[in-house]
Protein backbone atom coordinates (compact mmCIF):
# COMPACT_ATOMS: atom_id res chain seq x y z
CA UNK A 1 0.00 0.00 0.00
CA UNK A 2 0.95 3.31 -1.03
CA UNK A 3 2.54 5.48 2.17
CA UNK A 4 0.09 8.62 2.68
CA UNK A 5 0.74 12.08 0.97
CA UNK A 6 2.12 14.19 3.62
CA UNK A 7 1.24 17.76 3.80
CA UNK A 8 3.50 20.74 2.35
CA UNK A 9 5.98 21.27 5.07
CA UNK A 10 4.82 24.93 5.08
CA UNK A 11 1.38 23.93 5.93
CA UNK A 12 2.21 21.64 8.64
CA UNK A 13 0.74 22.91 12.14
CA UNK A 14 -1.24 25.50 10.49
CA UNK A 15 -3.69 27.28 13.49
CA UNK A 16 -7.18 26.74 12.52
CA UNK A 17 -7.97 30.13 12.59
CA UNK A 18 -5.13 30.42 10.05
CA UNK A 19 -7.05 27.99 7.56
CA UNK A 20 -10.45 29.67 8.32
CA UNK A 21 -8.46 32.75 6.87
CA UNK A 22 -7.14 30.76 3.77
CA UNK A 23 -10.32 29.76 2.68
CA UNK A 24 -11.63 33.02 2.64
CA UNK A 25 -8.56 34.73 1.05
CA UNK A 26 -9.42 31.85 -1.24
CA UNK A 27 -12.79 33.08 -1.98
CA UNK A 28 -10.71 36.53 -2.71
CA UNK A 29 -8.33 35.41 -5.36
CA UNK A 30 -5.48 35.07 -3.35
CA UNK A 31 -3.28 32.16 -1.98
CA UNK A 32 -2.39 32.13 1.83
CA UNK A 33 0.96 30.00 2.82
CA UNK A 34 1.58 29.28 6.78
CA UNK A 35 5.23 28.98 7.66
CA UNK A 36 6.18 27.80 10.99
CA UNK A 37 8.98 29.91 11.79
CA UNK A 38 11.41 32.18 10.02
CA UNK A 39 13.70 30.04 8.33
CA UNK A 40 10.57 28.18 6.48
CA UNK A 41 9.62 31.44 5.59
CA UNK A 42 12.44 32.02 3.77
CA UNK A 43 12.86 29.33 2.06
CA UNK A 44 9.51 29.54 1.04
CA UNK A 45 9.75 32.87 -0.19
CA UNK A 46 13.07 31.72 -2.24
CA UNK A 47 11.31 29.12 -3.83
CA UNK A 48 8.79 31.11 -5.55
CA UNK A 49 11.21 33.73 -7.15
CA UNK A 50 12.83 32.18 -9.71
CA UNK A 51 16.99 32.82 -10.22
CA UNK A 52 17.30 35.94 -12.37
CA UNK A 53 14.60 37.75 -11.03
CA UNK A 54 14.21 41.86 -10.63
CA UNK A 55 12.64 41.88 -7.08
CA UNK A 56 12.09 45.02 -5.21
CA UNK A 57 10.77 45.21 -1.48
CA UNK A 58 8.98 47.35 0.79
CA UNK A 59 10.52 48.43 4.18
CA UNK A 60 9.48 45.78 6.46
CA UNK A 61 10.79 44.95 10.40
CA UNK A 62 9.43 41.64 10.17
CA UNK A 63 11.56 40.91 6.64
CA UNK A 64 14.42 42.32 8.01
CA UNK A 65 14.16 40.20 10.80
CA UNK A 66 13.49 36.91 9.22
CA UNK A 67 16.47 37.64 7.19
CA UNK A 68 14.79 37.37 3.89
CA UNK A 69 16.94 40.71 2.79
CA UNK A 70 19.95 39.10 3.35
CA UNK A 71 18.86 36.23 1.67
CA UNK A 72 18.18 38.76 -1.68
CA UNK A 73 21.80 40.29 -1.01
CA UNK A 74 23.35 36.95 -1.38
CA UNK A 75 20.97 35.25 -3.90
CA UNK A 76 21.29 35.35 -7.97
CA UNK A 77 18.52 38.18 -8.16
CA UNK A 78 18.31 41.69 -9.55
CA UNK A 79 17.54 43.22 -6.02
CA UNK A 80 16.77 47.19 -6.75
CA UNK A 81 16.15 48.36 -3.37
CA UNK A 82 19.68 48.60 -2.83
CA UNK A 83 20.61 50.31 -6.45
CA UNK A 84 17.05 53.40 -5.54
CA UNK A 85 17.96 53.55 -2.06
CA UNK A 86 22.21 54.39 -3.00
CA UNK A 87 20.78 57.03 -5.42
CA UNK A 88 21.01 60.51 -4.08
CA UNK A 89 19.39 63.18 -6.43
CA UNK A 90 15.99 63.42 -5.56
CA UNK A 91 14.85 63.70 -9.36
CA UNK A 92 17.02 60.38 -10.00
CA UNK A 93 15.71 58.56 -7.26
CA UNK A 94 12.06 59.33 -8.46
CA UNK A 95 13.39 57.76 -11.69
CA UNK A 96 14.63 55.22 -10.17
CA UNK A 97 11.69 54.02 -8.29
CA UNK A 98 9.86 54.51 -11.20
CA UNK A 99 11.41 51.98 -12.88
CA UNK A 100 11.47 49.92 -10.41
CA UNK A 101 7.74 49.43 -10.02
CA UNK A 102 7.78 46.77 -12.95
CA UNK A 103 10.01 44.27 -10.88
CA UNK A 104 9.01 41.06 -11.25
CA UNK A 105 8.28 40.80 -7.77
CA UNK A 106 7.41 42.82 -5.09
CA UNK A 107 7.65 41.61 -1.58
CA UNK A 108 6.29 43.60 1.19
CA UNK A 109 4.52 43.55 4.81
CA UNK A 110 1.01 43.84 5.90
CA UNK A 111 -0.39 46.19 8.51
CA UNK A 112 -3.50 44.25 9.33
CA UNK A 113 -6.21 42.20 8.09
CA UNK A 114 -9.75 40.72 8.74
CA UNK A 115 -10.76 37.52 9.38
CA UNK A 116 -13.09 37.88 6.34
CA UNK A 117 -9.31 38.11 4.49
CA UNK A 118 -9.39 42.46 3.73
CA UNK A 119 -6.42 43.49 3.68
CA UNK A 120 -5.30 46.45 4.42
CA UNK A 121 -1.74 48.60 4.22
CA UNK A 122 -0.23 51.93 4.10
CA UNK A 123 2.62 53.27 2.12
CA UNK A 124 4.43 56.46 1.23
CA UNK A 125 4.08 55.85 -2.23
CA UNK A 126 2.20 52.83 -3.43
CA UNK A 127 4.28 49.95 -5.32
CA UNK A 128 1.82 48.57 -8.44
CA UNK A 129 3.94 45.37 -9.13
CA UNK A 130 3.04 42.82 -11.76
CA UNK A 131 3.75 40.00 -8.60
CA UNK A 132 3.19 40.53 -5.33
CA UNK A 133 4.08 38.44 -1.71
CA UNK A 134 2.92 39.85 1.18
CA UNK A 135 3.98 38.08 4.40
CA UNK A 136 2.61 38.49 8.13
CA UNK A 137 3.83 38.06 11.13
CA UNK A 138 1.24 36.11 14.15
CA UNK A 139 2.00 35.30 17.39
CA UNK A 140 1.95 31.83 18.85
CA UNK A 141 -1.71 30.73 20.15
CA UNK A 142 -0.93 31.44 23.01
CA UNK A 143 0.68 34.83 22.96
CA UNK A 144 -1.76 36.40 20.38
CA UNK A 145 -1.61 40.08 19.67
CA UNK A 146 -4.25 42.39 18.16
CA UNK A 147 -2.22 42.37 15.05
CA UNK A 148 -3.12 38.75 14.17
CA UNK A 149 -6.87 39.05 12.40
CA UNK A 150 -9.48 41.68 12.90
CA UNK A 151 -13.29 40.81 12.96
CA UNK A 152 -13.93 44.61 11.17
CA UNK A 153 -12.65 46.92 8.95
CA UNK A 154 -12.90 49.57 11.91
CA UNK A 155 -10.85 47.39 13.93
CA UNK A 156 -7.98 47.36 10.77
CA UNK A 157 -7.68 50.86 10.15
CA UNK A 158 -7.34 51.20 14.51
CA UNK A 159 -4.73 49.43 14.06
CA UNK A 160 -2.95 51.03 11.02
CA UNK A 161 -3.22 54.08 12.14
CA UNK A 162 -2.79 54.11 16.04
CA UNK A 163 -0.30 50.94 16.01
CA UNK A 164 2.09 50.18 12.71
CA UNK A 165 1.90 53.64 11.50
CA UNK A 166 3.24 54.39 15.32
CA UNK A 167 5.57 52.47 15.63
CA UNK A 168 7.02 52.80 12.05
CA UNK A 169 7.49 56.37 12.07
CA UNK A 170 9.25 56.28 15.45
CA UNK A 171 11.71 53.86 13.79
CA UNK A 172 12.02 56.15 11.23
CA UNK A 173 12.70 59.26 13.09
CA UNK A 174 9.91 61.04 11.58
CA UNK A 175 8.37 63.99 13.52
CA UNK A 176 4.71 62.88 12.58
CA UNK A 177 1.65 63.77 15.24
CA UNK A 178 2.11 59.77 16.44
CA UNK A 179 5.42 59.46 16.65
CA UNK A 180 5.51 62.62 19.25
CA UNK A 181 2.17 61.63 21.01
CA UNK A 182 1.45 57.66 20.21
CA UNK A 183 -1.83 58.67 18.82
CA UNK A 184 -2.81 59.28 14.89
CA UNK A 185 -3.67 62.60 14.17
CA UNK A 186 -4.83 62.65 10.48
CA UNK A 187 -5.85 66.13 10.28
CA UNK A 188 -2.30 67.33 11.42
CA UNK A 189 -0.62 64.87 9.52
CA UNK A 190 1.49 66.25 6.31
CA UNK A 191 4.44 66.71 4.88
CA UNK A 192 7.11 64.20 3.64
CA UNK A 193 7.39 62.47 7.13
CA UNK A 194 4.02 61.09 6.96
CA UNK A 195 3.79 57.42 6.23
CA UNK A 196 0.55 56.62 5.23
CA UNK A 197 0.46 58.77 2.08
CA UNK A 198 -1.46 55.93 0.86
CA UNK A 199 -3.93 53.51 2.58
CA UNK A 200 -4.20 50.39 0.06
CA UNK A 201 -7.61 48.01 0.87
CA UNK A 202 -7.28 45.10 -0.94
CA UNK A 203 -10.39 43.08 -1.36
CA UNK A 204 -9.74 40.96 -4.28
CA UNK A 205 -7.21 39.67 -6.72
CA UNK A 206 -8.41 38.40 -10.62
CA UNK A 207 -5.46 37.62 -11.48
CA UNK A 208 -4.15 33.86 -10.15
CA UNK A 209 -1.23 33.59 -8.40
CA UNK A 210 -0.31 37.35 -8.41
CA UNK A 211 -1.00 38.13 -4.46
CA UNK A 212 -0.13 35.38 -1.76
CA UNK A 213 0.01 36.13 1.93
CA UNK A 214 2.89 34.51 3.87
CA UNK A 215 2.02 33.55 7.76
CA UNK A 216 4.65 33.00 10.31
CA UNK A 217 3.82 31.28 13.38
CA UNK A 218 6.12 33.81 15.49
CA UNK A 219 5.85 37.15 17.15
CA UNK A 220 7.44 39.92 14.42
CA UNK A 221 7.30 43.11 13.15
CA UNK A 222 5.09 45.91 14.84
Amino acid sequence: MDAPIQPPVRDKGMPQAVAGLKRELERRGIDLAYCADSASAVDYLLSRIPAGATVMNGGSTTLEQIGFLDALKDGPYDWLRPRVKAVSDPEERVRARRRATIADYFVGGINAITAAGEIVNADGSGKPHRRVRVRRGKAPPRRRRQQDRFPTSLARFERLRNVAAVQECRHLGASTPCALTGRCDNAACRGPDRQCGKVLVIENERIPGRICVVMIGAALGY
